[in-house]
């Protein structure tokens, strides 16, 4: 039987090992939405059999980043180690942190730094502003990058070539590709509702060397300040600011 299992399938080399594609698969299957997991959920939805996942789920108990209180297993502290070596190693969002706290206190909102990782852009960076921080947005958070300011201008920032590709793993359609070419365009993106509870968010592009888009800056819009015409006028000249400011330490770095 095939299995369904997250991170196994083509594309991967014969030194591939199934056992930790299968462990990981399960550590992704914990989230807001599911905090807490039986072996019979993890199974359903990384699409092993219920034994397996248990057995997974018991041995990652078993070396701490997991804990089972006898019904459910839930995460524990020890997962954020997986993610603390490359966030430390990450020298982006330590330079970036000082220009986003002067855009986040300047707009009065909240101002984020995103990468893109396949389909999603990734956040790593977060500082809320006084107006109002939406809740799910924290440093780890994950969004489609389709549907999202930044991930759209992460994807326009790609090589033609990258960005086919990218387009046809998305499904996207014709209207996301012509608001793609019109983010290159004017430099910057405006999409509506891409962080939930009513908010817009605007993202200019990150480059490093070489006009290399690496990040995007991010800044979160009330719908109400669009109706005033604020964003182009106040928001977007703030947003490029802080992005030509964050680029301009980054040239001071090591590659």
């Amino acid at each position: 039987m095939t299995s369904t299992t997250p991170g196994e399938g083509p594309g991967h080399g014969p030194h591939f090992v199934q056992a930790v594609g299968r462990a990981f698969a399960i550590l992704r299957c914990f989230g807001a939405e599911r905090p807490a997991l039986t072996a019979s959920a993890a199974a359903k939805q990384t699409g092993l059999d219920r034994a397996t996942a248990r057995r997974l789920l018991l041995t990652l108990a078993d070396l701490g980043y997991v804990w089972h209180d006898g019904q459910a297993f839930r995460l524990t502290p020890r997962t954020l180690d997986l993610g603390y070596g490359y966030l430390s190693a990450l020298a982006l969002p330590e330079v970036a942190h000082p220009h986003l706290h002067d855009l986040a206190h300047k707009l009065d909102e909240t101002a984020s730094l995103t990468l893109l990782d396949r389909a999603d852009v990734v956040y790593v960076a977060v500082v809320p502003g006084h107006r109002h921080a939406p809740p799910t947005l924290t440093v780890g958070a994950r969004q489609p990058a389709r549907t999202t300011s930044g991930g759209q201008v992460l994807l326009a920032g790609l090589p033609e070539d990258e960005l086919r590709r990218r387009v046809d793993e998305l499904g996207a359609d014709a209207d996301l590709v012509a608001e793609i070419d019109r983010v290159r365009e004017r430099g910057w993106s405006l999409t509506d509702y891409d962080l939930g509870e009513g908010l817009r968010a605007i993202a200019a592009p990150l480059r490093h060397r070489h006009s290399r888009v690496v990040a995007a800056v991010n800044a979160s819009v009330h719908p109400d300040r669009l109706e005033h015409g604020v964003v182009e006028r106040d928001y977007v000249p703030e947003l490029l600011r802080a992005a030509w400011s964050i680029e301009a330490d980054l040239a001071n770095l090591p590659e």
